[in-house]
């Protein structure tokens, strides 16, 4: 125990060199004068057409399957023709008015949210 108080401190590994201070300071008055001084531009809303974004569907391998298998017998160009064909032949045969008027309203939903 006595070694413990007999024991000089150690000396420090790592020597620091002058204290560096900032050349030029700041005020949060001149940032906000700063801000200020610029003017706002109108914030321009990118017209990014919803039906040009691509994302995908979680359907069953043997759908996916049948609609790739659609596409390579030349049926459409891709995926997307041969579901646009298959909408279009459902709503001419199972769809009557009233319901082609309520999925407009629901696609303009859709399309509103985006």
């Amino acid at each position: 125990m006595s070694n413990l108080l007999n024991k000089t401190p150690k000396k420090k590994l790592l020597e620091r060199g002058p204290h560096i201070t900032p050349t030029t300071s700041f005020k949060l008055d001149d940032v906000e004068t700063a801000v200020q001084e610029v003017p706002e531009k109108p914030l321009k809303k990118k017209e990014a057409s919803s039906e040009k974004k691509e994302t995908s569907v979680r359907v069953k391998k043997s759908t996916r399957n049948k609609l790739n298998a659609l596409v390579s017998l030349n049926k459409a160009d891709t995926i997307d023709e041969l579901i646009e064909i298959m909408f279009d032949e459902y709503f001419s045969v199972h769809v009557t008015k009233d319901e082609k008027k309520q999925f407009d309203m629901v696609m303009d939903l859709y399309k509103s949210k985006n």
